[in-house]
């Protein structure tokens, strides 16, 4: 009798035991740095520039099937320049209104989200985070320090905060996908002051037709004060921006293409009256990014080309971005590498002056890790 009772006492522990490990919680922390500097040769001259370093992580709380998460990503200014041609380098989120607060601090607010992952049902996610705009147009931005000036994505020299098509600010985004279809919802809550419920808002739709080789749109709108649509030079309603992409990745190739169309979308300091104001335009733009790659080294070029319709403003009508990108990487570690790009340009400036080429030599350094604790 004393063994029976022995072995269901044993078994009944066994069973709590179970129980209480199937009910804990399991606590995840993933932080991450990526550190980056170049010399750069430009106009005949010579600067060592800062290229977008950040550090960051993301923590996630597990409770059965649901994840509970956050994350905050901080930009670095390592060193300052006069010049940035990395245009994932931007903290400031303004528009019209350019908010340049952050550029010139030692950090600046890149990410900061906090949602929920309920599995088969999709993930919410609030705060300051990547659109689903840029889930196509980070087809093609994966270049070491130039790129994203074909795709509307950094619009008006900011990370494309306000209007949603960077990192969006104050978002609201959903994403699920069944099989091979992914999709995702965005919504924008910047203001209660301006006469809209709704101040943006995005979709964007991915269909992997092979592994690795995807198909993808997406659609922006964001919505302002009409106050401020019907008082700005060249504007005439609501910013709107479309972007269709091909992406293709496995162990040796990653090749993006990136078509975008924006209107009443980007903008550009005019001198009227001599007065500095702003003047807003449309655009179309295209980016290509191939990249080789093997185990200690990589090669890229890419091009990026952007023709805004400045015929309403009195700039130069020939103001564009025609940019060919060649580059290598020399990877001796996991963990570190050496870069190099040239940017060849042969489209001109708002005021009518050419591009300048470019040279950038480089060291890139990314460490990340994750660690978890179950209670």
């Amino acid at each position: 009798m004393k063994k029976i009772f022995t072995l269901l006492l044993f078994l009944l522990l066994s069973q709590f035991t179970l129980g209480q490990n199937s009910d804990s919680l399991k606590i995840e922390l993933s932080p991450y740095s990526s550190f980056r500097g170049h010399f750069e040769v430009y106009n005949e001259e010579v600067e060592i520039q800062e290229n977008a370093s950040r550090i960051g992580f993301e923590i996630s709380v597990y409770k059965k099937d649901l994840r509970f998460f956050a994350g905050v990503e901080l930009g670095i200014n390592l060193f300052r320049s006069n010049q940035r041609f990395n245009t994932d380098a931007n903290t400031s989120s303004g528009f019209l209104a350019i908010d340049n607060t952050q550029q010139t601090q030692v950090f600046g607010n890149r990410l900061g989200f906090i949602g929920v992952d309920f599995g088969k049902f999709g993930m919410v996610s609030i705060g300051k985070q990547w659109s689903v705009y840029y889930d196509i147009t980070g087809y093609t931005d994966k270049f070491n320090v130039f790129g994203g000036q074909g795709s509307a994505t950094y619009v008006a020299n900011s990370d494309g905060g306000e209007t949603g098509t960077g990192r969006a600010s104050q978002s609201l985004i959903y994403r699920n996908n069944f099989g091979n279809f992914y999709t995702a919802a965005q919504f924008q809550f910047r203001s209660t002051s301006n006469n809209h419920f709704l101040d943006g808002f995005g979709l964007s739709a991915q269909y992997e037709l092979l592994k690795g080789l995807r198909l993808g749109a997406a659609y922006n709108r964001s919505y302002f004060p009409d106050l401020i649509i019907d008082n700005t030079l060249g504007m005439d309603d609501h910013p709107e921006y479309y972007s269709f992409g091909l992406s293709f990745i496995n162990e040796t190739w990653n090749i993006g293409l990136v078509y975008a169309n924006q209107t009443n979308g980007d903008l550009t300091d005019l001198l009227v009256a001599e007065e500095l104001v702003a003047g807003v335009y449309d655009a179309n733009g295209f980016e290509a990014f191939v990249k080789f790659i093997k185990p200690k080294y990589s090669i890229i070029a890419g091009y990026n080309h952007y023709d805004p319709d400045v015929n309403d403003l009195p700039i130069n009508g020939d103001f564009n971005t025609r940019d060919l990108i060649f580059g290598a990487e020399f990877k001796p570690t996991k963990r570190a590498y050496l870069y190099g790009e040239y940017r060849v340009a042969s489209g001109d400036t708002r005021v009518g002056i050419s591009e300048i080429d470019v040279l950038t030599l480089g060291i890139r350094i990314d460490l990340s890790n994750s660690y978890s604790k179950y209670f």
